[in-house]
């Protein structure tokens, strides 16, 4: 580490330098981290694949009711070349994101207003747990035979799910800003717009934004079951076709699809959630 001598002679540290060694550093950390990571991730993979193949193939497991790795490979190659199965793809995640961002947006704003009145928050508290305690399964059918077997009843399904989340976790964000803080907007005569605006807003939004990942999962999977009881297209509705005619491998194959969709789409999410906590900073 270079080092330079001062008036009364003795040595200084190069503080460029020290930064650099210790941001050089954590880079290294964050690259040996990032690769272990992946290490325990691709072991992880290999072990589960491998141990279900050795079990399809040595007649450990019936092949009947669980397939093989292999085929269930085969099975999502030949449904990516069906034009039909983009159409259930399009259909099961056009409603899931409708419900995603119809009950996100509902979810925020509901918080956002029980937030500022303890009083309508008390008085529709009865309700809502009513409402959240009901199961989606009945739900489904309910929409189904409100709406038909279209667009709706999924995206109600999904945003009847996230709402919850999005005004829970906005209601506790906005709730649990420090007391001090908001003391202090007050003493410097911030208006409420401002307030929200400046402090409360920046300060909920990566809870906010993280909350929506959790929507995002759940958003698919209301869709997917609203379907799975009735729709004329979804993954959902194909995956009861190909369960009730025993074509197990491609009934995992659906699966694995939608489980990779909504990882992207949780991954997507994320990545605005880094973007608004970097800009929260």
């Amino acid at each position: 580490m270079s080092r330079s001598i001062v008036a009364d002679g003795t040595a200084a540290v190069d503080l460029p330098a020290m930064e650099h060694a210790v941001f050089a550093e954590r880079r290294k950390r964050r690259t040996r981290v990032r690769l272990q990571v992946w290490a325990i991730r691709i072991a992880v993979a290999v072990v589960l694949v491998g141990g279900w193949y050795f079990a399809s193939h040595q007649g450990l497991i019936n092949p009947l009711f669980v397939s093989s790795p292999d085929a269930v490979a085969k099975g999502l190659v030949n449904q990516l070349g069906d034009a039909a199965f983009w159409t259930d793809v399009s259909a099961t995640f056009g409603g899931a994101l409708a419900g995603l961002a119809a009950g996100g947006l509902l979810g925020i704003v509901t918080g956002v207003v029980f937030s500022r009145s303890e009083v309508l928050e008390r008085a529709a508290t009865p309700f809502l747990t009513l409402a959240n305690s009901l199961p989606r399964p009945a739900l489904a059918p309910i929409f189904i035979l409100w709406f038909g077997l279209g667009f709706a009843p999924k995206a109600l399904v999904a945003g009847s799910v996230v709402y919850f989340v999005l005004l829970t976790s906005t209601l506790a964000s906005l709730r649990g800003i420090d007391h001090d803080v908001l003391q202090l907007t007050r003493s410097l005569s911030m208006s409420p717009v401002q307030r929200f605006l400046k402090i409360e807003l920046p300060a909920a939004l990566p809870s906010i934004v993280g909350a929506l990942r959790l929507g995002a999962v759940y958003a698919v999977l209301g869709a997917v079951l609203s379907e799975m009881v009735g729709a004329y297209y979804g993954l959902g509705q194909r995956l009861v076709v190909l369960t009730g005619n025993f074509k197990v491998a491609e009934s995992f194959a659906v699966l694995i699809f939608m489980g990779i969709m909504s990882m992207v789409l949780d991954y997507t999410i994320k990545g605005l959630e880094h973007v608004v906590a970097s800009r929260s900073r």
